[in-house]
């Protein structure tokens, strides 16, 4: 399976934990992350300690996203023999999960929104977990006529 992590966003957790790095700790900037910087007026320590930010975001996406696609997975192969989920990509800007499944010999595309998923995953929330399967087994109903 395939994971995207299409973007990224900086929340105050990850800025703060950015700033309490060491400078000399933080990972080189690109020649074009340099440019961009300096476009901006901004300084390479700033823009650096922002890079890492959302790598730390970009980290944290990932594992929710795996966190997620593995239920999901887990629910899709319940409902029908040899399914999987080749793709799912988190649209950061966007907060939607695109996947991609396999059922039936077909591909087929599947929405969640990334609140969702959040209050399912963060929350624990089983009425969502419900709304989250209900969803799915719609789309594959909709495959299947």
């Amino acid at each position: 399976m395939e994971i995207i992590i299409d973007g990224w966003r900086a929340g105050g957790e990850d800025r703060k934990q950015a700033r309490s790095v060491p400078a000399s700790e933080l990972p080189p900037l690109s020649d074009a992350q340099r440019e961009v910087a300096s476009k901006m007026g901004i300084s390479l320590e700033d823009y650096a300690r922002s890079a890492f930010a959302g790598k730390l975001n970009q980290e944290r996406l990932l594992e929710k996203t795996r966190r997620f696609a593995e239920i999901l997975d887990g629910k899709l192969r319940s409902k029908i023999k040899g399914a999987r989920i080749n793709r799912i990509r988190l649209v950061a800007i966007e907060h939607e999960y695109r996947i991609e499944l396999f059922a039936n010999e077909k591909t087929i595309p599947f929405r969640v929104s990334e609140d969702l998923v959040d209050d399912f995953i963060e929350g624990g929330s089983a009425d969502i977990g419900r709304l989250i399967e209900r969803n799915l087994e719609t789309v594959l109903a909709g495959q299947a006529a």
